[in-house]
């Protein structure tokens, strides 16, 4: 199982769409387009974590959640099911200086990919500050 960070810019696509057509438990079809680094390509049961980029973005950062339920060679594009917890996130994506920090290191050799595979060691930091985010503290 791989993680993928899918970057995208609100030059190209606004958030505005995103949050309209990306629903928690809707499948979505993605082109890959210019995928970074990667040994293979995305795979059934793989994790994809979304990401608007900070240029040009009035709310960058993590906004998706999800796994990969199929990828189609010929067209490069794959389908993913968000998860929660997509839907808080598209309202208020995660961009703290953790986040910030994780998305400078996967996009550190290139910020003009689309998909980056993600070091497993970031696996950990990336699970615990999206639901920290996204999870609402109880008081």
């Amino acid at each position: 199982m791989s993680r993928w960070l899918y970057q995208m810019s609100e030059r190209s696509w606004s958030i505005e769409n995103y949050r309209r057509e990306v629903k928690e438990g809707d499948v979505v079809r993605w082109p890959t387009r210019k995928r970074m680094f990667a040994h293979e390509a995305p795979a059934a049961g793989d994790i994809v974590i979304c990401l608007f980029a900070p240029t040009a973005c009035d709310t960058p950062g993590i906004c998706g959640f999800g796994v990969i339920t199929k990828y189609h060679p010929k067209t490069r594009k794959f389908d993913w099911l968000p998860l929660p917890p997509t839907n808080v996130l598209k309202r208020h994506p995660w961009w703290d200086d953790r986040a910030q920090e994780i998305a400078d290191l996967v996009r550190a050799q290139s910020l003009r990919g689309t998909m980056y595979q993600l070091p497993a060691v970031l696996d950990s930091d990336l699970r615990r500050g999206l639901f920290a985010w996204a999870m609402p503290t109880p008081q």
